[in-house]
């Protein structure tokens, strides 16, 4: 994924080489159910995403400037001082780079960090447009970050943060994710209605799809079917084909979806209800809501562990990690 794929909505792993098979996705379920709360994750816990060896849990505290990273089987939390208020996040496919998009309330400063992940180190931050959100890393290892107060999408290189480009998009995008195959990006354009798509390899946007109102995190699945947008404003989710651009449906969820990822079979969609304290379960493929189920106290950001069978929630006021059981094992 990107960034890891199964965290954005992205690729799954493509078929492995002739000494080995590649590992089965695990089924995942229609009911998610909550197996644990993680506490002292910071002040206000915002961006989540996890390791490719499911083995660590990165969490973005916006309430402080740190970073924590979480182990997923000992659940003993660390934190890492980072030079901005962090945001959200994405991860380089092997794991070894974090990047954290970062700005202070007044957007007085506003960056991107680079973290070693082995190291547990700042490598490197750099100065980004206003009030960045959520990062996502293409196929070809390229960070795209969407600049909300500048109506436009930066893109790094992966490795040394050297500013490469930038692409105008409608205001005021939030999140973007990326086809399996990378030759298309998709951003979640909030203040204009807007999903806008991208052409990755000239930068070009090839279409602004009208969505319903404040869209603000945007998942593809992994066959590349299909885009699924959260709005926030009419709490409702919509699901369109990435072929037609059109609207294939529209489910009603909870109070201010704010955060949407993609089950690593593709079946189901799980959306963070920030406003409901929620997550929303829909079934991608018989087009329905399976489950509402209760999390802790204003969900933020959702990742599901690459192996498919977690899920972790982040709870804003909750100081906490909801973790929750995805998949049988």
């Amino acid at each position: 994924m990107p960034t890891p794929a199964s965290q954005q909505g992205g690729s799954v792993p493509g078929p492995a080489g002739p000494a080995e098979s590649a590992p089965a996705v695990p089924a995942s379920l229609a009911v998610p159910v909550v197996v644990d709360t993680i506490e002292g994750v910071g002040r206000e816990p915002e961006g989540v995403v996890v390791a490719p060896d499911n083995r660590t849990v990165y969490v973005a505290d916006q309430g402080a400037r740190r970073v924590f990273f979480i182990d997923a089987s000992s659940r003993k939390v660390t934190a890492l001082e980072v030079p901005i208020t962090p945001r959200f996040m994405a991860l380089s496919e092997d794991g070894g780079r974090l990047y954290v998009s970062m700005f202070e309330n007044d957007y007085s400063a506003n960056g991107m960090a680079l973290i070693d992940t082995a190291k547990r180190s700042v490598v490197m931050s750099v100065t980004t447009g206003p009030r960045p959100f959520e990062p996502g890393v293409a196929p070809d290892g390229r960070v795209w970050l969407p600049i909300h107060n500048g109506a436009r999408v930066e893109i790094y290189d992966g490795g040394t943060l050297a500013k490469l480009s930038q692409i105008s998009v409608p205001p005021n995008p939030h999140w973007v994710d990326f086809a399996p195959d990378g030759s298309r990006a998709y951003t979640s354009d909030h203040e204009s209605n807007r999903v806008s798509v991208i052409d990755t390899k000239s930068e070009k946007v090839l279409s602004n799809i009208p969505v319903g109102r404040s869209p603000h995190s945007v998942a593809v699945t992994p066959d590349g079917a299909t885009v699924v947008v959260t709005n926030y404003d009419v709490n409702t989710v919509e699901t369109y084909d990435t072929k037609t651009l059109k609207l294939t449906k529209r489910y009603r969820v909870g109070k201010l979806p704010q955060a949407v990822i993609v089950s690593a079979d593709g079946v189901h969609a799980y959306v963070v209800n920030e406003g409901s304290d929620t997550v929303s379960v829909l079934n991608l493929i018989e087009k329905q809501v399976t489950a509402t189920v209760r999390v802790g106290d204003s969900p933020r950001v959702i990742a599901v562990s690459p192996d498919g069978r977690r899920l972790y929630v982040t709870a804003g006021r909750d100081g906490a990690v909801t973790v929750l059981k995805a998949a049988e094992q």
